[in-house]
């Protein structure tokens, strides 16, 4: 029984230092973005917005300019994933006003791939992809 105990007090001592090295690991998503994306299928929009992100903790601010449009963006990270809005504003006739939502995660090859909507487009969502400049 004894045995036992020391055996799982162990496993429960690892699972805490590798879930705290996790949290070091914690990605870093401050710097420039490229971002490419398409929305519905057949394609309603399509996003090709740099995103520059600033990171204090978990939380993320910026801002965004595509093509189309210009605005602030802010959203959260967990571990190697990121949650952003960006608040649009069109800047011609072409440009789709509204608010952008990616969910995305950093994969090893340093690509965030994920999906995406847009507040003007409801139920229509699509594959994106970004890279750190």
């Amino acid at each position: 029984m004894i045995a036992k105990l020391g055996y799982a007090s162990a496993l429960a001592g690892f699972a805490l230092v590798a879930a705290s090295a996790g949290s070091a690991d914690a990605a870093n998503f401050a710097g420039t973005w490229t971002v490419a994306g398409t929305l519905g299928n057949p394609i309603v929009a399509t996003s090709a917005p740099v995103c520059v992100f600033r990171q204090s903790g978990n939380a993320i601010s910026g801002s965004c300019k595509g093509p189309n449009g210009i605005g602030s963006a802010d959203g959260s990270v967990n571990g190697r994933a990121i949650l952003w809005r960006w608040h649009i504003i069109a800047t011609n006739a072409v440009g789709l006003a509204g608010i952008a939502t990616y969910h995305g995660v950093w994969g090893s090859d340093g690509v965030v791939r994920g999906t995406w909507t847009h507040s003007r487009r409801p139920g229509a969502y699509g594959p994106f992809t970004a890279q750190k400049l």
